[in-house]
């Protein structure tokens, strides 16, 4: 077996992983378009509610992390840590849901009653991690909405593995183009750019035909383009990344940064005046890429931001926050409830100070997720310091 030398983590990437969850938590927050302040509700309408958006900063970069950090490993041996990583969360969510729904004598999404053959069959597909692959909205947000990501991701995994060890030569850097299989690259280029057309074909004709019903997995949760469309686009950046970093290294890396972050907020802006579904995901190869690009090298003025306490707290915490922050807003108000009727009230129509104690106890709950199902991790780092 080889492996590669191990690589340096580039804190500006983690940083970014903490920003996009937040993102995709501010776009659950409905209830501020309602707010009686003009300032959450403009805000929400205008910026927030487009955070979903950043999903595809995180299937993008999933793509680079596989290719930059990978190893020469057996594919049971690969697996097996990717499945440590992802599957006790993910558990540990559809636990939480199954709890909650029984707790309150809920239904599970679009009226599929508790312990109904669709309801079984929906359990199913959570588990197995399959569920993002079944075209039906009350299938593929059952249980735990967030969880399709998870869906979509695992997939990839096993996609992903295939592909970068097409890519890898042994004893090679898998970032170093002069040893890369370029047939095999050529191969995965044509493939991405293919599955990029294709999506945008099918957002085009969504948008022409009024295909609300299937709009949004048609061009948001479509797990095919993220597989081959944006996971590959990931990988393709770190192959070529020496490459494109040898073309921009003339440029005032701060200037780059910045350029690449007002992008990205640019991008979120535009949602006000453009509404296609090309927006939903497939525009954001743009802006993810700049910022891949832009802060690979963490050397600029926003990178030292980035490198700093919070901003790596956040990031460490980011995929715990994305997979539990719904309990949070869609609980909150419940417990409120529970306390007394005056209190859920009172949260209700103070929607700002519901969105803040929201925003704080998401971050906290995902912490002590995120230190619970890393205790083995931590015990042992102590045992090496």
């Amino acid at each position: 077996m080889h492996g590669i030398e191990k690589k340096r983590q580039i804190k500006s990437y983690n940083a970014f992983r903490g920003i996009c969850a937040l993102g995709i938590l501010f776009s659950h927050m409905s209830y501020l378009s309602d707010a009686s302040n003009p300032f959450w509700a403009t805000f929400y309408d205008h910026f927030m509610k487009y955070g979903s958006r950043c999903t595809s900063f995180f299937f993008i970069m999933s793509g680079f992390l596989l290719a930059y950090t990978w190893k020469e490993l057996p594919f049971n041996k690969y697996i097996k840590g990717k499945l440590k990583r992802i599957y006790p969360l993910t558990l540990f969510v559809f636990i939480l849901a199954v709890g909650c729904s029984f707790i309150l004598n809920d239904t599970v999404n679009e009226g599929v009653a508790i312990g109904s053959t669709q309801w079984i069959i929906n359990a199913v597909l959570n588990i197995t991690m399959l569920k993002a692959f079944v075209p039906v909205e009350s299938v593929f947000y059952s249980f735990h909405g967030p969880s399709w990501y998870i869906s979509v991701l695992f997939i990839f995994y096993i996609v992903g593995y295939f592909i970068v060890k097409s890519l890898k030569n042994k004893n090679s850097n898998i970032c170093d183009k002069r040893n890369s299989n370029r047939k095999a690259l050529l191969f995965i280029s044509v493939v991405c750019a293919i599955a990029y057309l294709i999506q945008l074909a099918v957002c085009l004709v969504v948008d022409i035909n009024a295909l609300s019903d299937c709009q949004l997995y048609l061009t948001y949760i479509n797990p095919y383009f993220r597989i081959f469309g944006e996971g590959l686009l990931g990988i393709l950046l770190c192959e070529y990344m020496p490459a494109i970093r040898e073309k921009i290294s003339n440029l005032n890396k701060s200037i780059l940064e910045i350029v690449a972050f007002l992008a990205f907020i640019g991008f979120f802006l535009v949602n006000n005046f453009i509404h296609s579904s090309v927006w939903s995901a497939w525009i954001w190869f743009v802006p993810v890429s700049l910022i891949i690009i832009a802060y690979n090298e963490d050397a600029g003025i926003v990178s030292k931001i980035a490198k700093g306490r919070f901003w790596q707290f956040l990031g460490n915490v980011s995929f715990e926050l994305y997979m539990t922050h719904a309990f949070v807003y869609e609980g909150l108000p419940v417990i409120a409830g529970v306390v007394s009727t005056e209190l859920k009230g009172w949260l209700i129509y103070h929607a700002g100070t519901r969105f803040l104690i929201t925003l704080v106890a998401s971050v906290i709950f995902a912490w002590v997720v995120h230190l619970i199902l890393n205790i083995g991790k931590l015990k042992k780092k102590q045992r090496v310091n």
